[in-house]
């Protein structure tokens, strides 16, 4: 991909002192929210993301678990002398951390959150928050009980273009807005979660009795372990990877929480053999006021990456990933022309007099009025250091995060909506009053 949120990731860390925390000076959130004691939970490609980036926003890492042995050396190289473990129980039992970084696969998500909510930790739970509905209402449950703080990690929330597209869009800058259209486009086999396998992998390097504890036991299987995305039973496919930073961004900016229903599309096409999630998977959702579409494909070579449009009757705002984001005003002209080509002259000529005022009507006066220019917001940092350190912030104040769990909440369902209906085949409708879901 040409532009990712882990190219963008590695440039803005690039230069971060692996050995010492940075000094509050550094760090994006305010100078209270430092020192905040983190244990991380999951160690891969995007825990050490995390783990770097609340060591840049001034966490104190205390610390790592992952169940394999090469993560939790990397994760030494990144601040060495850490304590490690294979066993989440044990950071969760460790009274010095004050919030848990969760980033394990999908189908831990919950149990490593609920566990640690009920210890009295706070936490930051990687994206989509759960493996599926019944998971993500019990984590929102147990949040309210234990009154701990949750984090949903779409650092999309705390990008800066979502918030200039917030203040575009709450300012009446494109009007009333009745579609949305969303897609992720990916060209490659990396960006299908083809993700190569340490070559030193095996059933001594990796605790894979842990991994498949809550699911169907089956023999060591190094690619389920590292491609974990690739199936059901791990994973929650394009839809709780990709929709949920889509979805995100259009339920906090046009205020909404859950869908009523989704119907759902797609197959698995190209990458066949190695997973049973589709690699093409389109779904429209309607909200009642209005309607979105999300199209994603794994399997071209085309590389849009991820876009995201409010559609308005005053005019378009385009969020382009990790990029920048664009309003472009709508400025209403009718075209009279050629509809009047079919009246006799003198009807024409007396349509065109009683309307020559109305700058919307191209018969001369029409070019001759005021344009909004669009407008462009270039994005300066990806998002992830500012959503952690939002996290920090509220272990101090418990107020709640931005993307909090009754939000993050909402972008689950709505992505366990569609992967419901692409493998059942049907519609299905979200009761938010019930908070059930049914066909």
């Amino acid at each position: 991909m040409k532009s990712t949120r882990r190219n963008f990731m590695e440039q803005s860390l690039a230069g971060a002192v692996a050995t010492a925390l940075v000094s509050k000076s550094q760090a994006l959130a305010a100078p209270a929210d430092a020192g905040v004691t983190v244990g991380l939970i999951g160690a891969g490609i995007r825990g050490l993301e995390l783990m770097q980036a609340a060591l840049s926003a001034g966490a104190k890492i205390v610390m790592v678990c992952d169940l394999y042995d090469g993560h939790l050396r990397r994760a030494q190289e990144i601040q060495p002398n850490t304590p490690t473990t294979r066993d989440f129980h044990q950071v969760i039992a460790n009274k010095d951390i004050q919030a848990v970084i969760c980033a394990t696969s999908d189908h831990w998500h919950a149990p490593v959150a609920i566990a640690a909510m009920k210890a009295g930790k706070d936490v930051y739970c990687e994206k989509p928050m759960a493996h599926t509905i019944p998971e993500a209402l019990e984590m929102a449950r147990v949040s309210k009980e234990t009154g701990r703080v949750v984090q949903v990690g779409s650092q999309s929330l705390s990008m800066t273009t979502t918030h200039k597209a917030k203040e575009w869009y709450d300012a009446g800058a494109i009007g009333n807005v009745y579609m949305a259209q969303c897609s992720i486009y990916r060209p490659n086999a990396i960006g299908a979660w083809r993700y190569p396998v340490p070559p030193d992998a095996t059933p001594q390097t990796v605790d894979w009795e842990r991994f498949q504890a809550n699911v169907t036991k089956r023999p060591f299987d190094a690619a389920r372990f590292f491609q974990f995305r690739n199936w059901w039973e791990y994973g929650t496919g394009i839809a709780g990877d990709e929709y949920v930073h889509l979805l995100s961004r259009v339920h906090y900016i046009l205020g909404v929480q859950f869908p009523i229903s989704a119907v759902a599309e797609g197959g698995l096409y190209k990458w066949k053999g190695d997973r049973d999630v589709p690699d093409v998977h389109n779904t429209l959702y309607d909200y009642g006021k209005f309607s979105v579409q999300v199209s994603a494909n794994l399997a071209s070579n085309f590389d849009g990456g991820e876009i995201v449009r409010l559609m308005g009757d005053k005019g378009t705002i385009q969020m382009n990933e990790d990029r920048d984001v664009v309003l472009t005003p709508y400025n209403p002209v009718e075209e009279y022309q050629y509809p009047l080509e079919s009246w006799p002259k003198d009807l024409k000529d007396r349509f065109i007099a009683e309307h020559k005022q109305d700058p919307t009507m191209d018969i001369g006066t029409a070019d001759q009025q005021p344009k909004r220019e669009p407008e462009k917001f270039v994005l300066q940092r990806e998002g992830t250091e500012d959503h952690i350190a939002n996290l920090l912030q509220c272990v101090h104040s418990r107020q709640q995060p931005i993307e909090h769990v009754q939000f993050g909440l909402g972008t689950a369902v709505a992505c366990h909506m569609a992967n419901i209906s692409y493998r059942e085949k049907k519609r299905m409708f979200w009761d938010s009053q019930e908070l059930r879901l049914h066909s």
